[in-house]
């Protein structure tokens, strides 16, 4: 009895307890989960804070920067001071080119390789009655027309001499010293294939009644391709054809090494290759781009409104100066892509000496002017130097360059 009244009275006070327990722990844990919701509230929050922020800073950095190019790009120069200079002494009758960032002097007598300050690199000795010279990047050939000696170099090396066993009519070098000598045979014009050493590793022949006659040649700058202007007569004018040669294992397979070829009812007297993939060719009419490194193919052609008085080009753009037919300017460059595309049309009035493409920059320069245009067209500088100009290599920005003259080399910062 009292066993039972004690079981009795002991269950309602344990349910009692147990649910007062219940409760309390639950109050727990709903507390904590409020406190776990509000730490990963305060988490989120920070990081939106944090990335707004960042965001904030990166649009900040963003529209600074588009200032700043949008400033460089329109910014003039209008003064220049010479941060360097050092004497030059040349012959009256040498010639001044840029081959790379390098200065190459020749004549008739020999040739010689400067640094930007004037130090020797090299120097080469040779005669010669009518120089033909050839350049591809950092590598130079030289040929006397009608000779058969060829002498290659580059940079830092003279590379090597070259000799024909026929009269040399043209010549190309590519940048690695390999050599393509455009040679006459009487009827049959040769075209050989030397490494720098004077080995011939290639020839195939040509004649009149085939192709024309060899007017032009470029070699690519690994010396896989060779493109060949030709030129013939026909009944009412001449055709001209622009071929293409393979010397690696695809060209092998083809006859006489021929890969493609496209004729035009005009003259094309110049070819060029801009890249190992890239080339182009101009004619009395036309602007015509290949594609390709192993068979080029016709990419695209820009008809032409008035005749080229000189022909210019960079590894990515052409450019083609021509007489102002409008009458507001002497001159006109236009500069096109490898799509026949204009990204600059611009006319001048410097008698100019040469024009020189660096990146997206015009450098235009005569006896002692220059100017430099972007591709927006915005004249960065027009101005007059106190000495001759000879040549002009373009430094890696566009306030800075260095002008070779007559008597000395001097390195340009614009203000």
């Amino acid at each position: 009895m009292i066993e039972k009244v004690i079981r009795q009275g002991v269950r309602p006070a344990a349910r009692i307890q147990m649910r007062k327990g219940g409760n309390m722990f639950g109050k727990k844990e709903k507390a904590e989960n409020r406190k776990r919701e509000h730490y990963s509230d305060k988490i989120v929050k920070y990081r939106l804070r944090k990335f707004y922020q960042g965001s904030l800073i990166v649009a900040a950095i963003a529209a600074v920067a588009a200032i700043f190019w949008i400033s460089q790009r329109n910014r003039v120069y209008t003064e220049f001071t010479v941060v360097e200079s050092s004497e030059r002494n040349v012959s009256a009758n040498a010639k001044t080119i840029s081959l790379g960032d390098h200065i190459l002097t020749y004549s008739n007598d020999g040739a010689g390789c400067f640094d930007k300050k004037g130090k020797a690199i090299w120097n080469e000795t040779f005669e010669m009655q009518d120089p033909i010279v050839a350049t591809c990047n950092t590598a130079i050939a030289f040929g006397d027309y009608n000779g058969r000696k060829i002498y290659v170099m580059n940079t830092q090396n003279i590379l090597g001499e070259i000799s024909t066993n026929m009269p040399i009519r043209d010549l190309a070098v590519a940048e690695n010293g390999v050599v393509a000598a455009v040679l006459d045979d009487s009827d049959i014009t040769w075209i050989y294939l030397y490494n720098s050493k004077g080995e011939a590793a290639v020839r195939f022949k040509t004649t009149m009644s085939q192709f024309g006659y060899p007017i032009d040649v470029s070699l690519s700058p690994d010396s896989n391709l060779a493109m060949v202007s030709f030129v013939a007569a026909e009944e009412g004018g001449v055709k001209s054809s622009v071929a293409f040669y393979n010397f690696g294992e695809v060209g092998q397979n083809e006859v006489d090494n021929y890969m493609s070829g496209y004729d035009y009812q005009a003259v094309v007297p110049y070819v060029r290759f801009m890249t190992p993939e890239l080339a182009f060719a101009v004619a009395d009419d036309r602007l015509m781009f290949y594609e390709g490194a192993q068979k080029p193919v016709s990419k695209t052609e820009v008809l032409l409104e008035s005749e080229v008085r000189s022909v210019h080009h960079s590894e990515t753009y052409v450019a083609l100066v021509s007489y102002d037919t409008t009458g507001k300017n002497k001159y006109v460059i236009n500069l096109y892509d490898s799509m026949g595309k204009v990204c600059l049309s611009q006319g001048f009035d410097l008698e100019y000496r040469n024009v020189v493409l660096k990146d997206e920059r015009v450098y235009i320069y005569g006896e002692t002017g220059c100017s430099i245009y972007n591709l927006s067209g915005v004249e960065k500088f027009n101005g007059v130097m106190d000495e001759s100009i000879s040549l002009l290599i373009p430094g890696d920005s566009i306030g800075k360059f260095t002008l070779v003259g007559r008597d000395s080399i001097r390195e340009i910062e614009l203000k």
